[in-house]
């Protein structure tokens, strides 16, 4: 009995937080926090994701990143070996984030991810704020969680994780994915999913910034046994 009113207490207390934060109850699959490593190509295309741009790292760029962005709400970028179906590296944030310029050697942490777009420098993420543009991103060279790409309008490049140096290389290629905040394949229609699963992957997208998932996560920590 006790349990019983307890698990219904929580679950208000769910809806009533998901409510306040304008979180919807239909969920696409995929849209990660964090850098993501090894991606299948088709994981991205399930879930309603449309590859916007795919040149390879020799491709020049302009000295803005105007020509990467897409009209979609959210955004990958990624790179992969030319031939294959596996994304080496990605990370996903709102696009207006990704594309909003900033200072030489400055970082915004969007959606578990730092994220830097500086005109006539470079354009990538990071795991840490710390980055140096010079004029991509050459902290730590073995570094596998890092990508940029050079903002000039005279050379290609320059890094995809631990392989730097890419300027003319035709072997390994930049992506753009689009998506719009709402899967054309496996948005979640039912509700055979769990509680506790179902906390998860927005259509709404409120919280680009990753807080609102953290506090969730210690929420379901301490309470997560108790609902099913």
């Amino acid at each position: 009995m006790f349990r019983s009113k307890l698990n219904n207490g929580l679950r208000i207390v769910f809806v009533v937080f998901f409510s306040l934060f304008g979180i919807q109850s239909s969920y696409a699959d995929y849209y990660p926090s964090g850098i993501q490593q090894n991606v299948s190509e088709q994981t991205l295309i399930d879930n309603g994701w449309a590859l916007f741009y795919e040149q390879t790292y020799a491709t020049i760029l302009d000295s803005t990143a105007s020509q990467l962005r897409p009209s979609g709400q959210y955004v990958i970028l990624s790179g992969k070996a030319l031939g294959s179906t596996t994304i080496l590296l990605a990370a996903a944030a709102p696009t207006s984030d990704v594309f909003t310029e900033r200072a030489i050697n400055t970082t915004a942490l969007i959606n578990g991810t730092y994220w830097y777009n500086t005109p006539n420098l470079s354009i990538g993420f990071a795991p840490t704020a710390v980055i140096s543009q010079t004029s991509a991103d050459t902290i730590d060279m073995a570094d596998p969680l890092r990508l940029s790409w050079h903002l000039h309008n005279y050379v290609g490049g320059w890094r995809l994780g631990g392989l730097v140096g890419l300027n003319s290389s035709s072997e390994y290629l930049k992506q753009v994915w689009t998506w719009n905040g709402v899967s054309n394949a496996n948005v979640r229609r039912t509700s055979n999913l769990s509680f506790a699963q179902s906390l998860y992957s927005s259509d709404t997208l409120s919280d680009s910034d990753g807080q609102l998932r953290s506090t969730v996560d210690r929420i379901m920590n301490k309470y997560g046994s108790l609902i099913k």
